[in-house]
């Protein structure tokens, strides 16, 4: 219990916090909504109409399981908080346009019964609940996952508004021990950067858009953006010198894939990542050296996902040690950082 002393002398007994902000979790997850927008924008100018039906279904799926997993355990209802609605957005971004409608409610209810409320909810998560429930459809569910198409644009033919042409992406090109881009292989970098015959998931295309959603995240103060900065730095100094420096190589990596996507909406997720300034840079700079590891190694290459995950688990190791030294003190406090303790985001 703190004390305070009003005008008149008198001592005053309240609890705490004392110093109130006007930021609160359904602010917070506004913001990241709105910066995905042009993510949204961009892959139903791309993929056609059928991007929106995914992302309601995803978004309400989500919405609906928290509200009756909280209704059946007797637990206070927070959907107003939005933290769902972005998680369902996330999934339904996180997808190819060709992913069918029980994969996509498959992804939805995983992400937030079994990694957010079974793991405590809200500002409790061990794990990205949006990272983890597509890191497991992949895992268990790559047939459907990685029948890519070419974008055919808002009135294009075929599947579900898209013009059904299977490709693969740039990325199963570069992985696997590769050190230089094959020839005709992949898209020039100003198609990967705008997303132009770029096949994937509906949420990566665009580069652009993606730039426009972090740009907007710093400008608001919602995120570091040295986490989203180093991660997609290291991954491409990392690339670098795997490939001797070989600039083609180095830039398709950065240009391909999750790496955008994720690094901006899923690593700066408050509850899953680092808290500690310290932490946070090593935390972005682990999954950037991760993500390069896996692209190198594995024949289906990608690896942002497992990344986060990775160091989601190793950010409360990493925050205990780290935490800020106390001022006047001339070693770091020693504690076992518990993040089922704190209320952060």
């Amino acid at each position: 219990m703190a004390q305070a002393i009003d005008v008149q002398g008198k001592l005053r007994v309240g609890p705490s916090p004392h110093i109130r902000s006007k930021r609160t979790s359904a602010w917070v997850m506004d913001q990241v909504i709105i910066a995905m927008i042009p993510p949204v924008i961009a892959a139903t100018y791309f993929f056609g109409w059928w991007v929106l039906g995914m992302i309601i279904i995803s978004t309400t799926t989500a919405v609906a399981s928290e509200y009756l997993y909280q209704k059946l355990t007797y637990k206070p209802t927070t959907i107003h908080d939005h933290s769902a609605a972005l998680t369902g957005m996330l999934i339904g971004l996180s997808l190819p346009v060709t992913a069918p409608i029980w994969m996509i409610v498959f992804g939805s209810v995983f992400a937030i019964v079994i990694v957010k409320q079974l793991g405590g909810g809200i500002g409790r998560n061990y794990f990205n609940p949006a990272v983890a429930a597509r890191v497991v459809t992949k895992a268990f569910f790559t047939p459907w996952l990685a029948n890519w198409v070419l974008p055919g644009g808002l009135f294009g033919s075929g599947y579900r508004g898209v013009d059904a042409v299977a490709t693969a992406t740039p990325l199963e090109f570069i992985g696997d021990g590769m050190r230089v881009v094959p020839e005709g292989a992949v898209p020039d970098f100003f198609e990967l950067f705008m997303g132009f015959n770029l096949g994937g998931n509906i949420g990566e295309t665009s580069k652009l858009a993606i730039l426009i959603g972090m740009l907007y995240l710093i400008f608001r103060r919602v995120i570091n953006p040295k986490i989203p900065i180093l991660f997609i730095v290291t991954t491409f100094v990392t690339m670098g010198l795997w490939s001797s420096f070989n600039f083609e190589f180095m830039m398709t990596h950065a240009l391909t894939g999750t790496l955008f996507f994720g690094a901006t909406y899923m690593a700066t997720d408050y509850s899953s990542g680092s808290l500690t300034p310290e932490g946070k840079t090593v935390f972005a700079i682990g999954c950037g050296l991760l993500t390069a590891f896996f692209r190198i190694t594995l024949d289906h290459p990608g690896g942002v996902g497992y990344s986060i995950l990775i160091m989601n688990a190793l950010a409360p190791f990493i925050d205990s040690k780290l935490m800020p030294r106390i001022y006047g003190h001339k070693s770091r406090p020693q504690t076992k950082f518990n993040r089922q303790s704190t209320n952060h985001i």
